[in-house]
């Protein structure tokens, strides 16, 4: 384990209650992001750490919600629009778009972001 403090992997190993090979099996295990979340806390605990479990967005909060509300907003304006195209109806396509945005504050406003309606 990278513990950052210097530490060999025999004394980690003591700490540990395992043997030094182990110890290059978990290192292994880390790097290769196969290592299990419960050996990672009894690693913590002997480091007397804790451990922090953490998903961080690549986005702002604000942009996850104007992505997922255009989304959902394409999808039911998808079907109208194709019914729209049949009866030879079809909206023009920067009209189209106007109607995405305006759809998709509609979804924001009414909480509709993760339902699939």
């Amino acid at each position: 384990m990278r513990t950052g403090l210097g530490m060999s992997q025999e004394a980690l190993a003591a700490r540990l209650g395992i043997s030094t090979p182990s110890v290059s099996k978990l290192e292994r295990s880390e790097i290769s992001y196969t290592i299990r979340l419960a050996k990672l806390a009894e690693v913590a605990l002997a480091l007397d750490c804790t451990l922090v479990y953490a998903l961080v967005p690549n986005t702002s909060l604000d942009d996850t919600v104007q992505k997922q509300a255009r989304r959902v907003a394409a999808q039911t304006l998808g079907y109208v629009t194709t019914t729209m195209r049949l009866e030879d109806q079809a909206v023009e396509s920067d009209r189209h778009a106007d109607q995405l945005d305006q759809y998709a504050r509609t979804v924001i406003d009414s909480n509709r972001l993760w339902r699939s309606e």
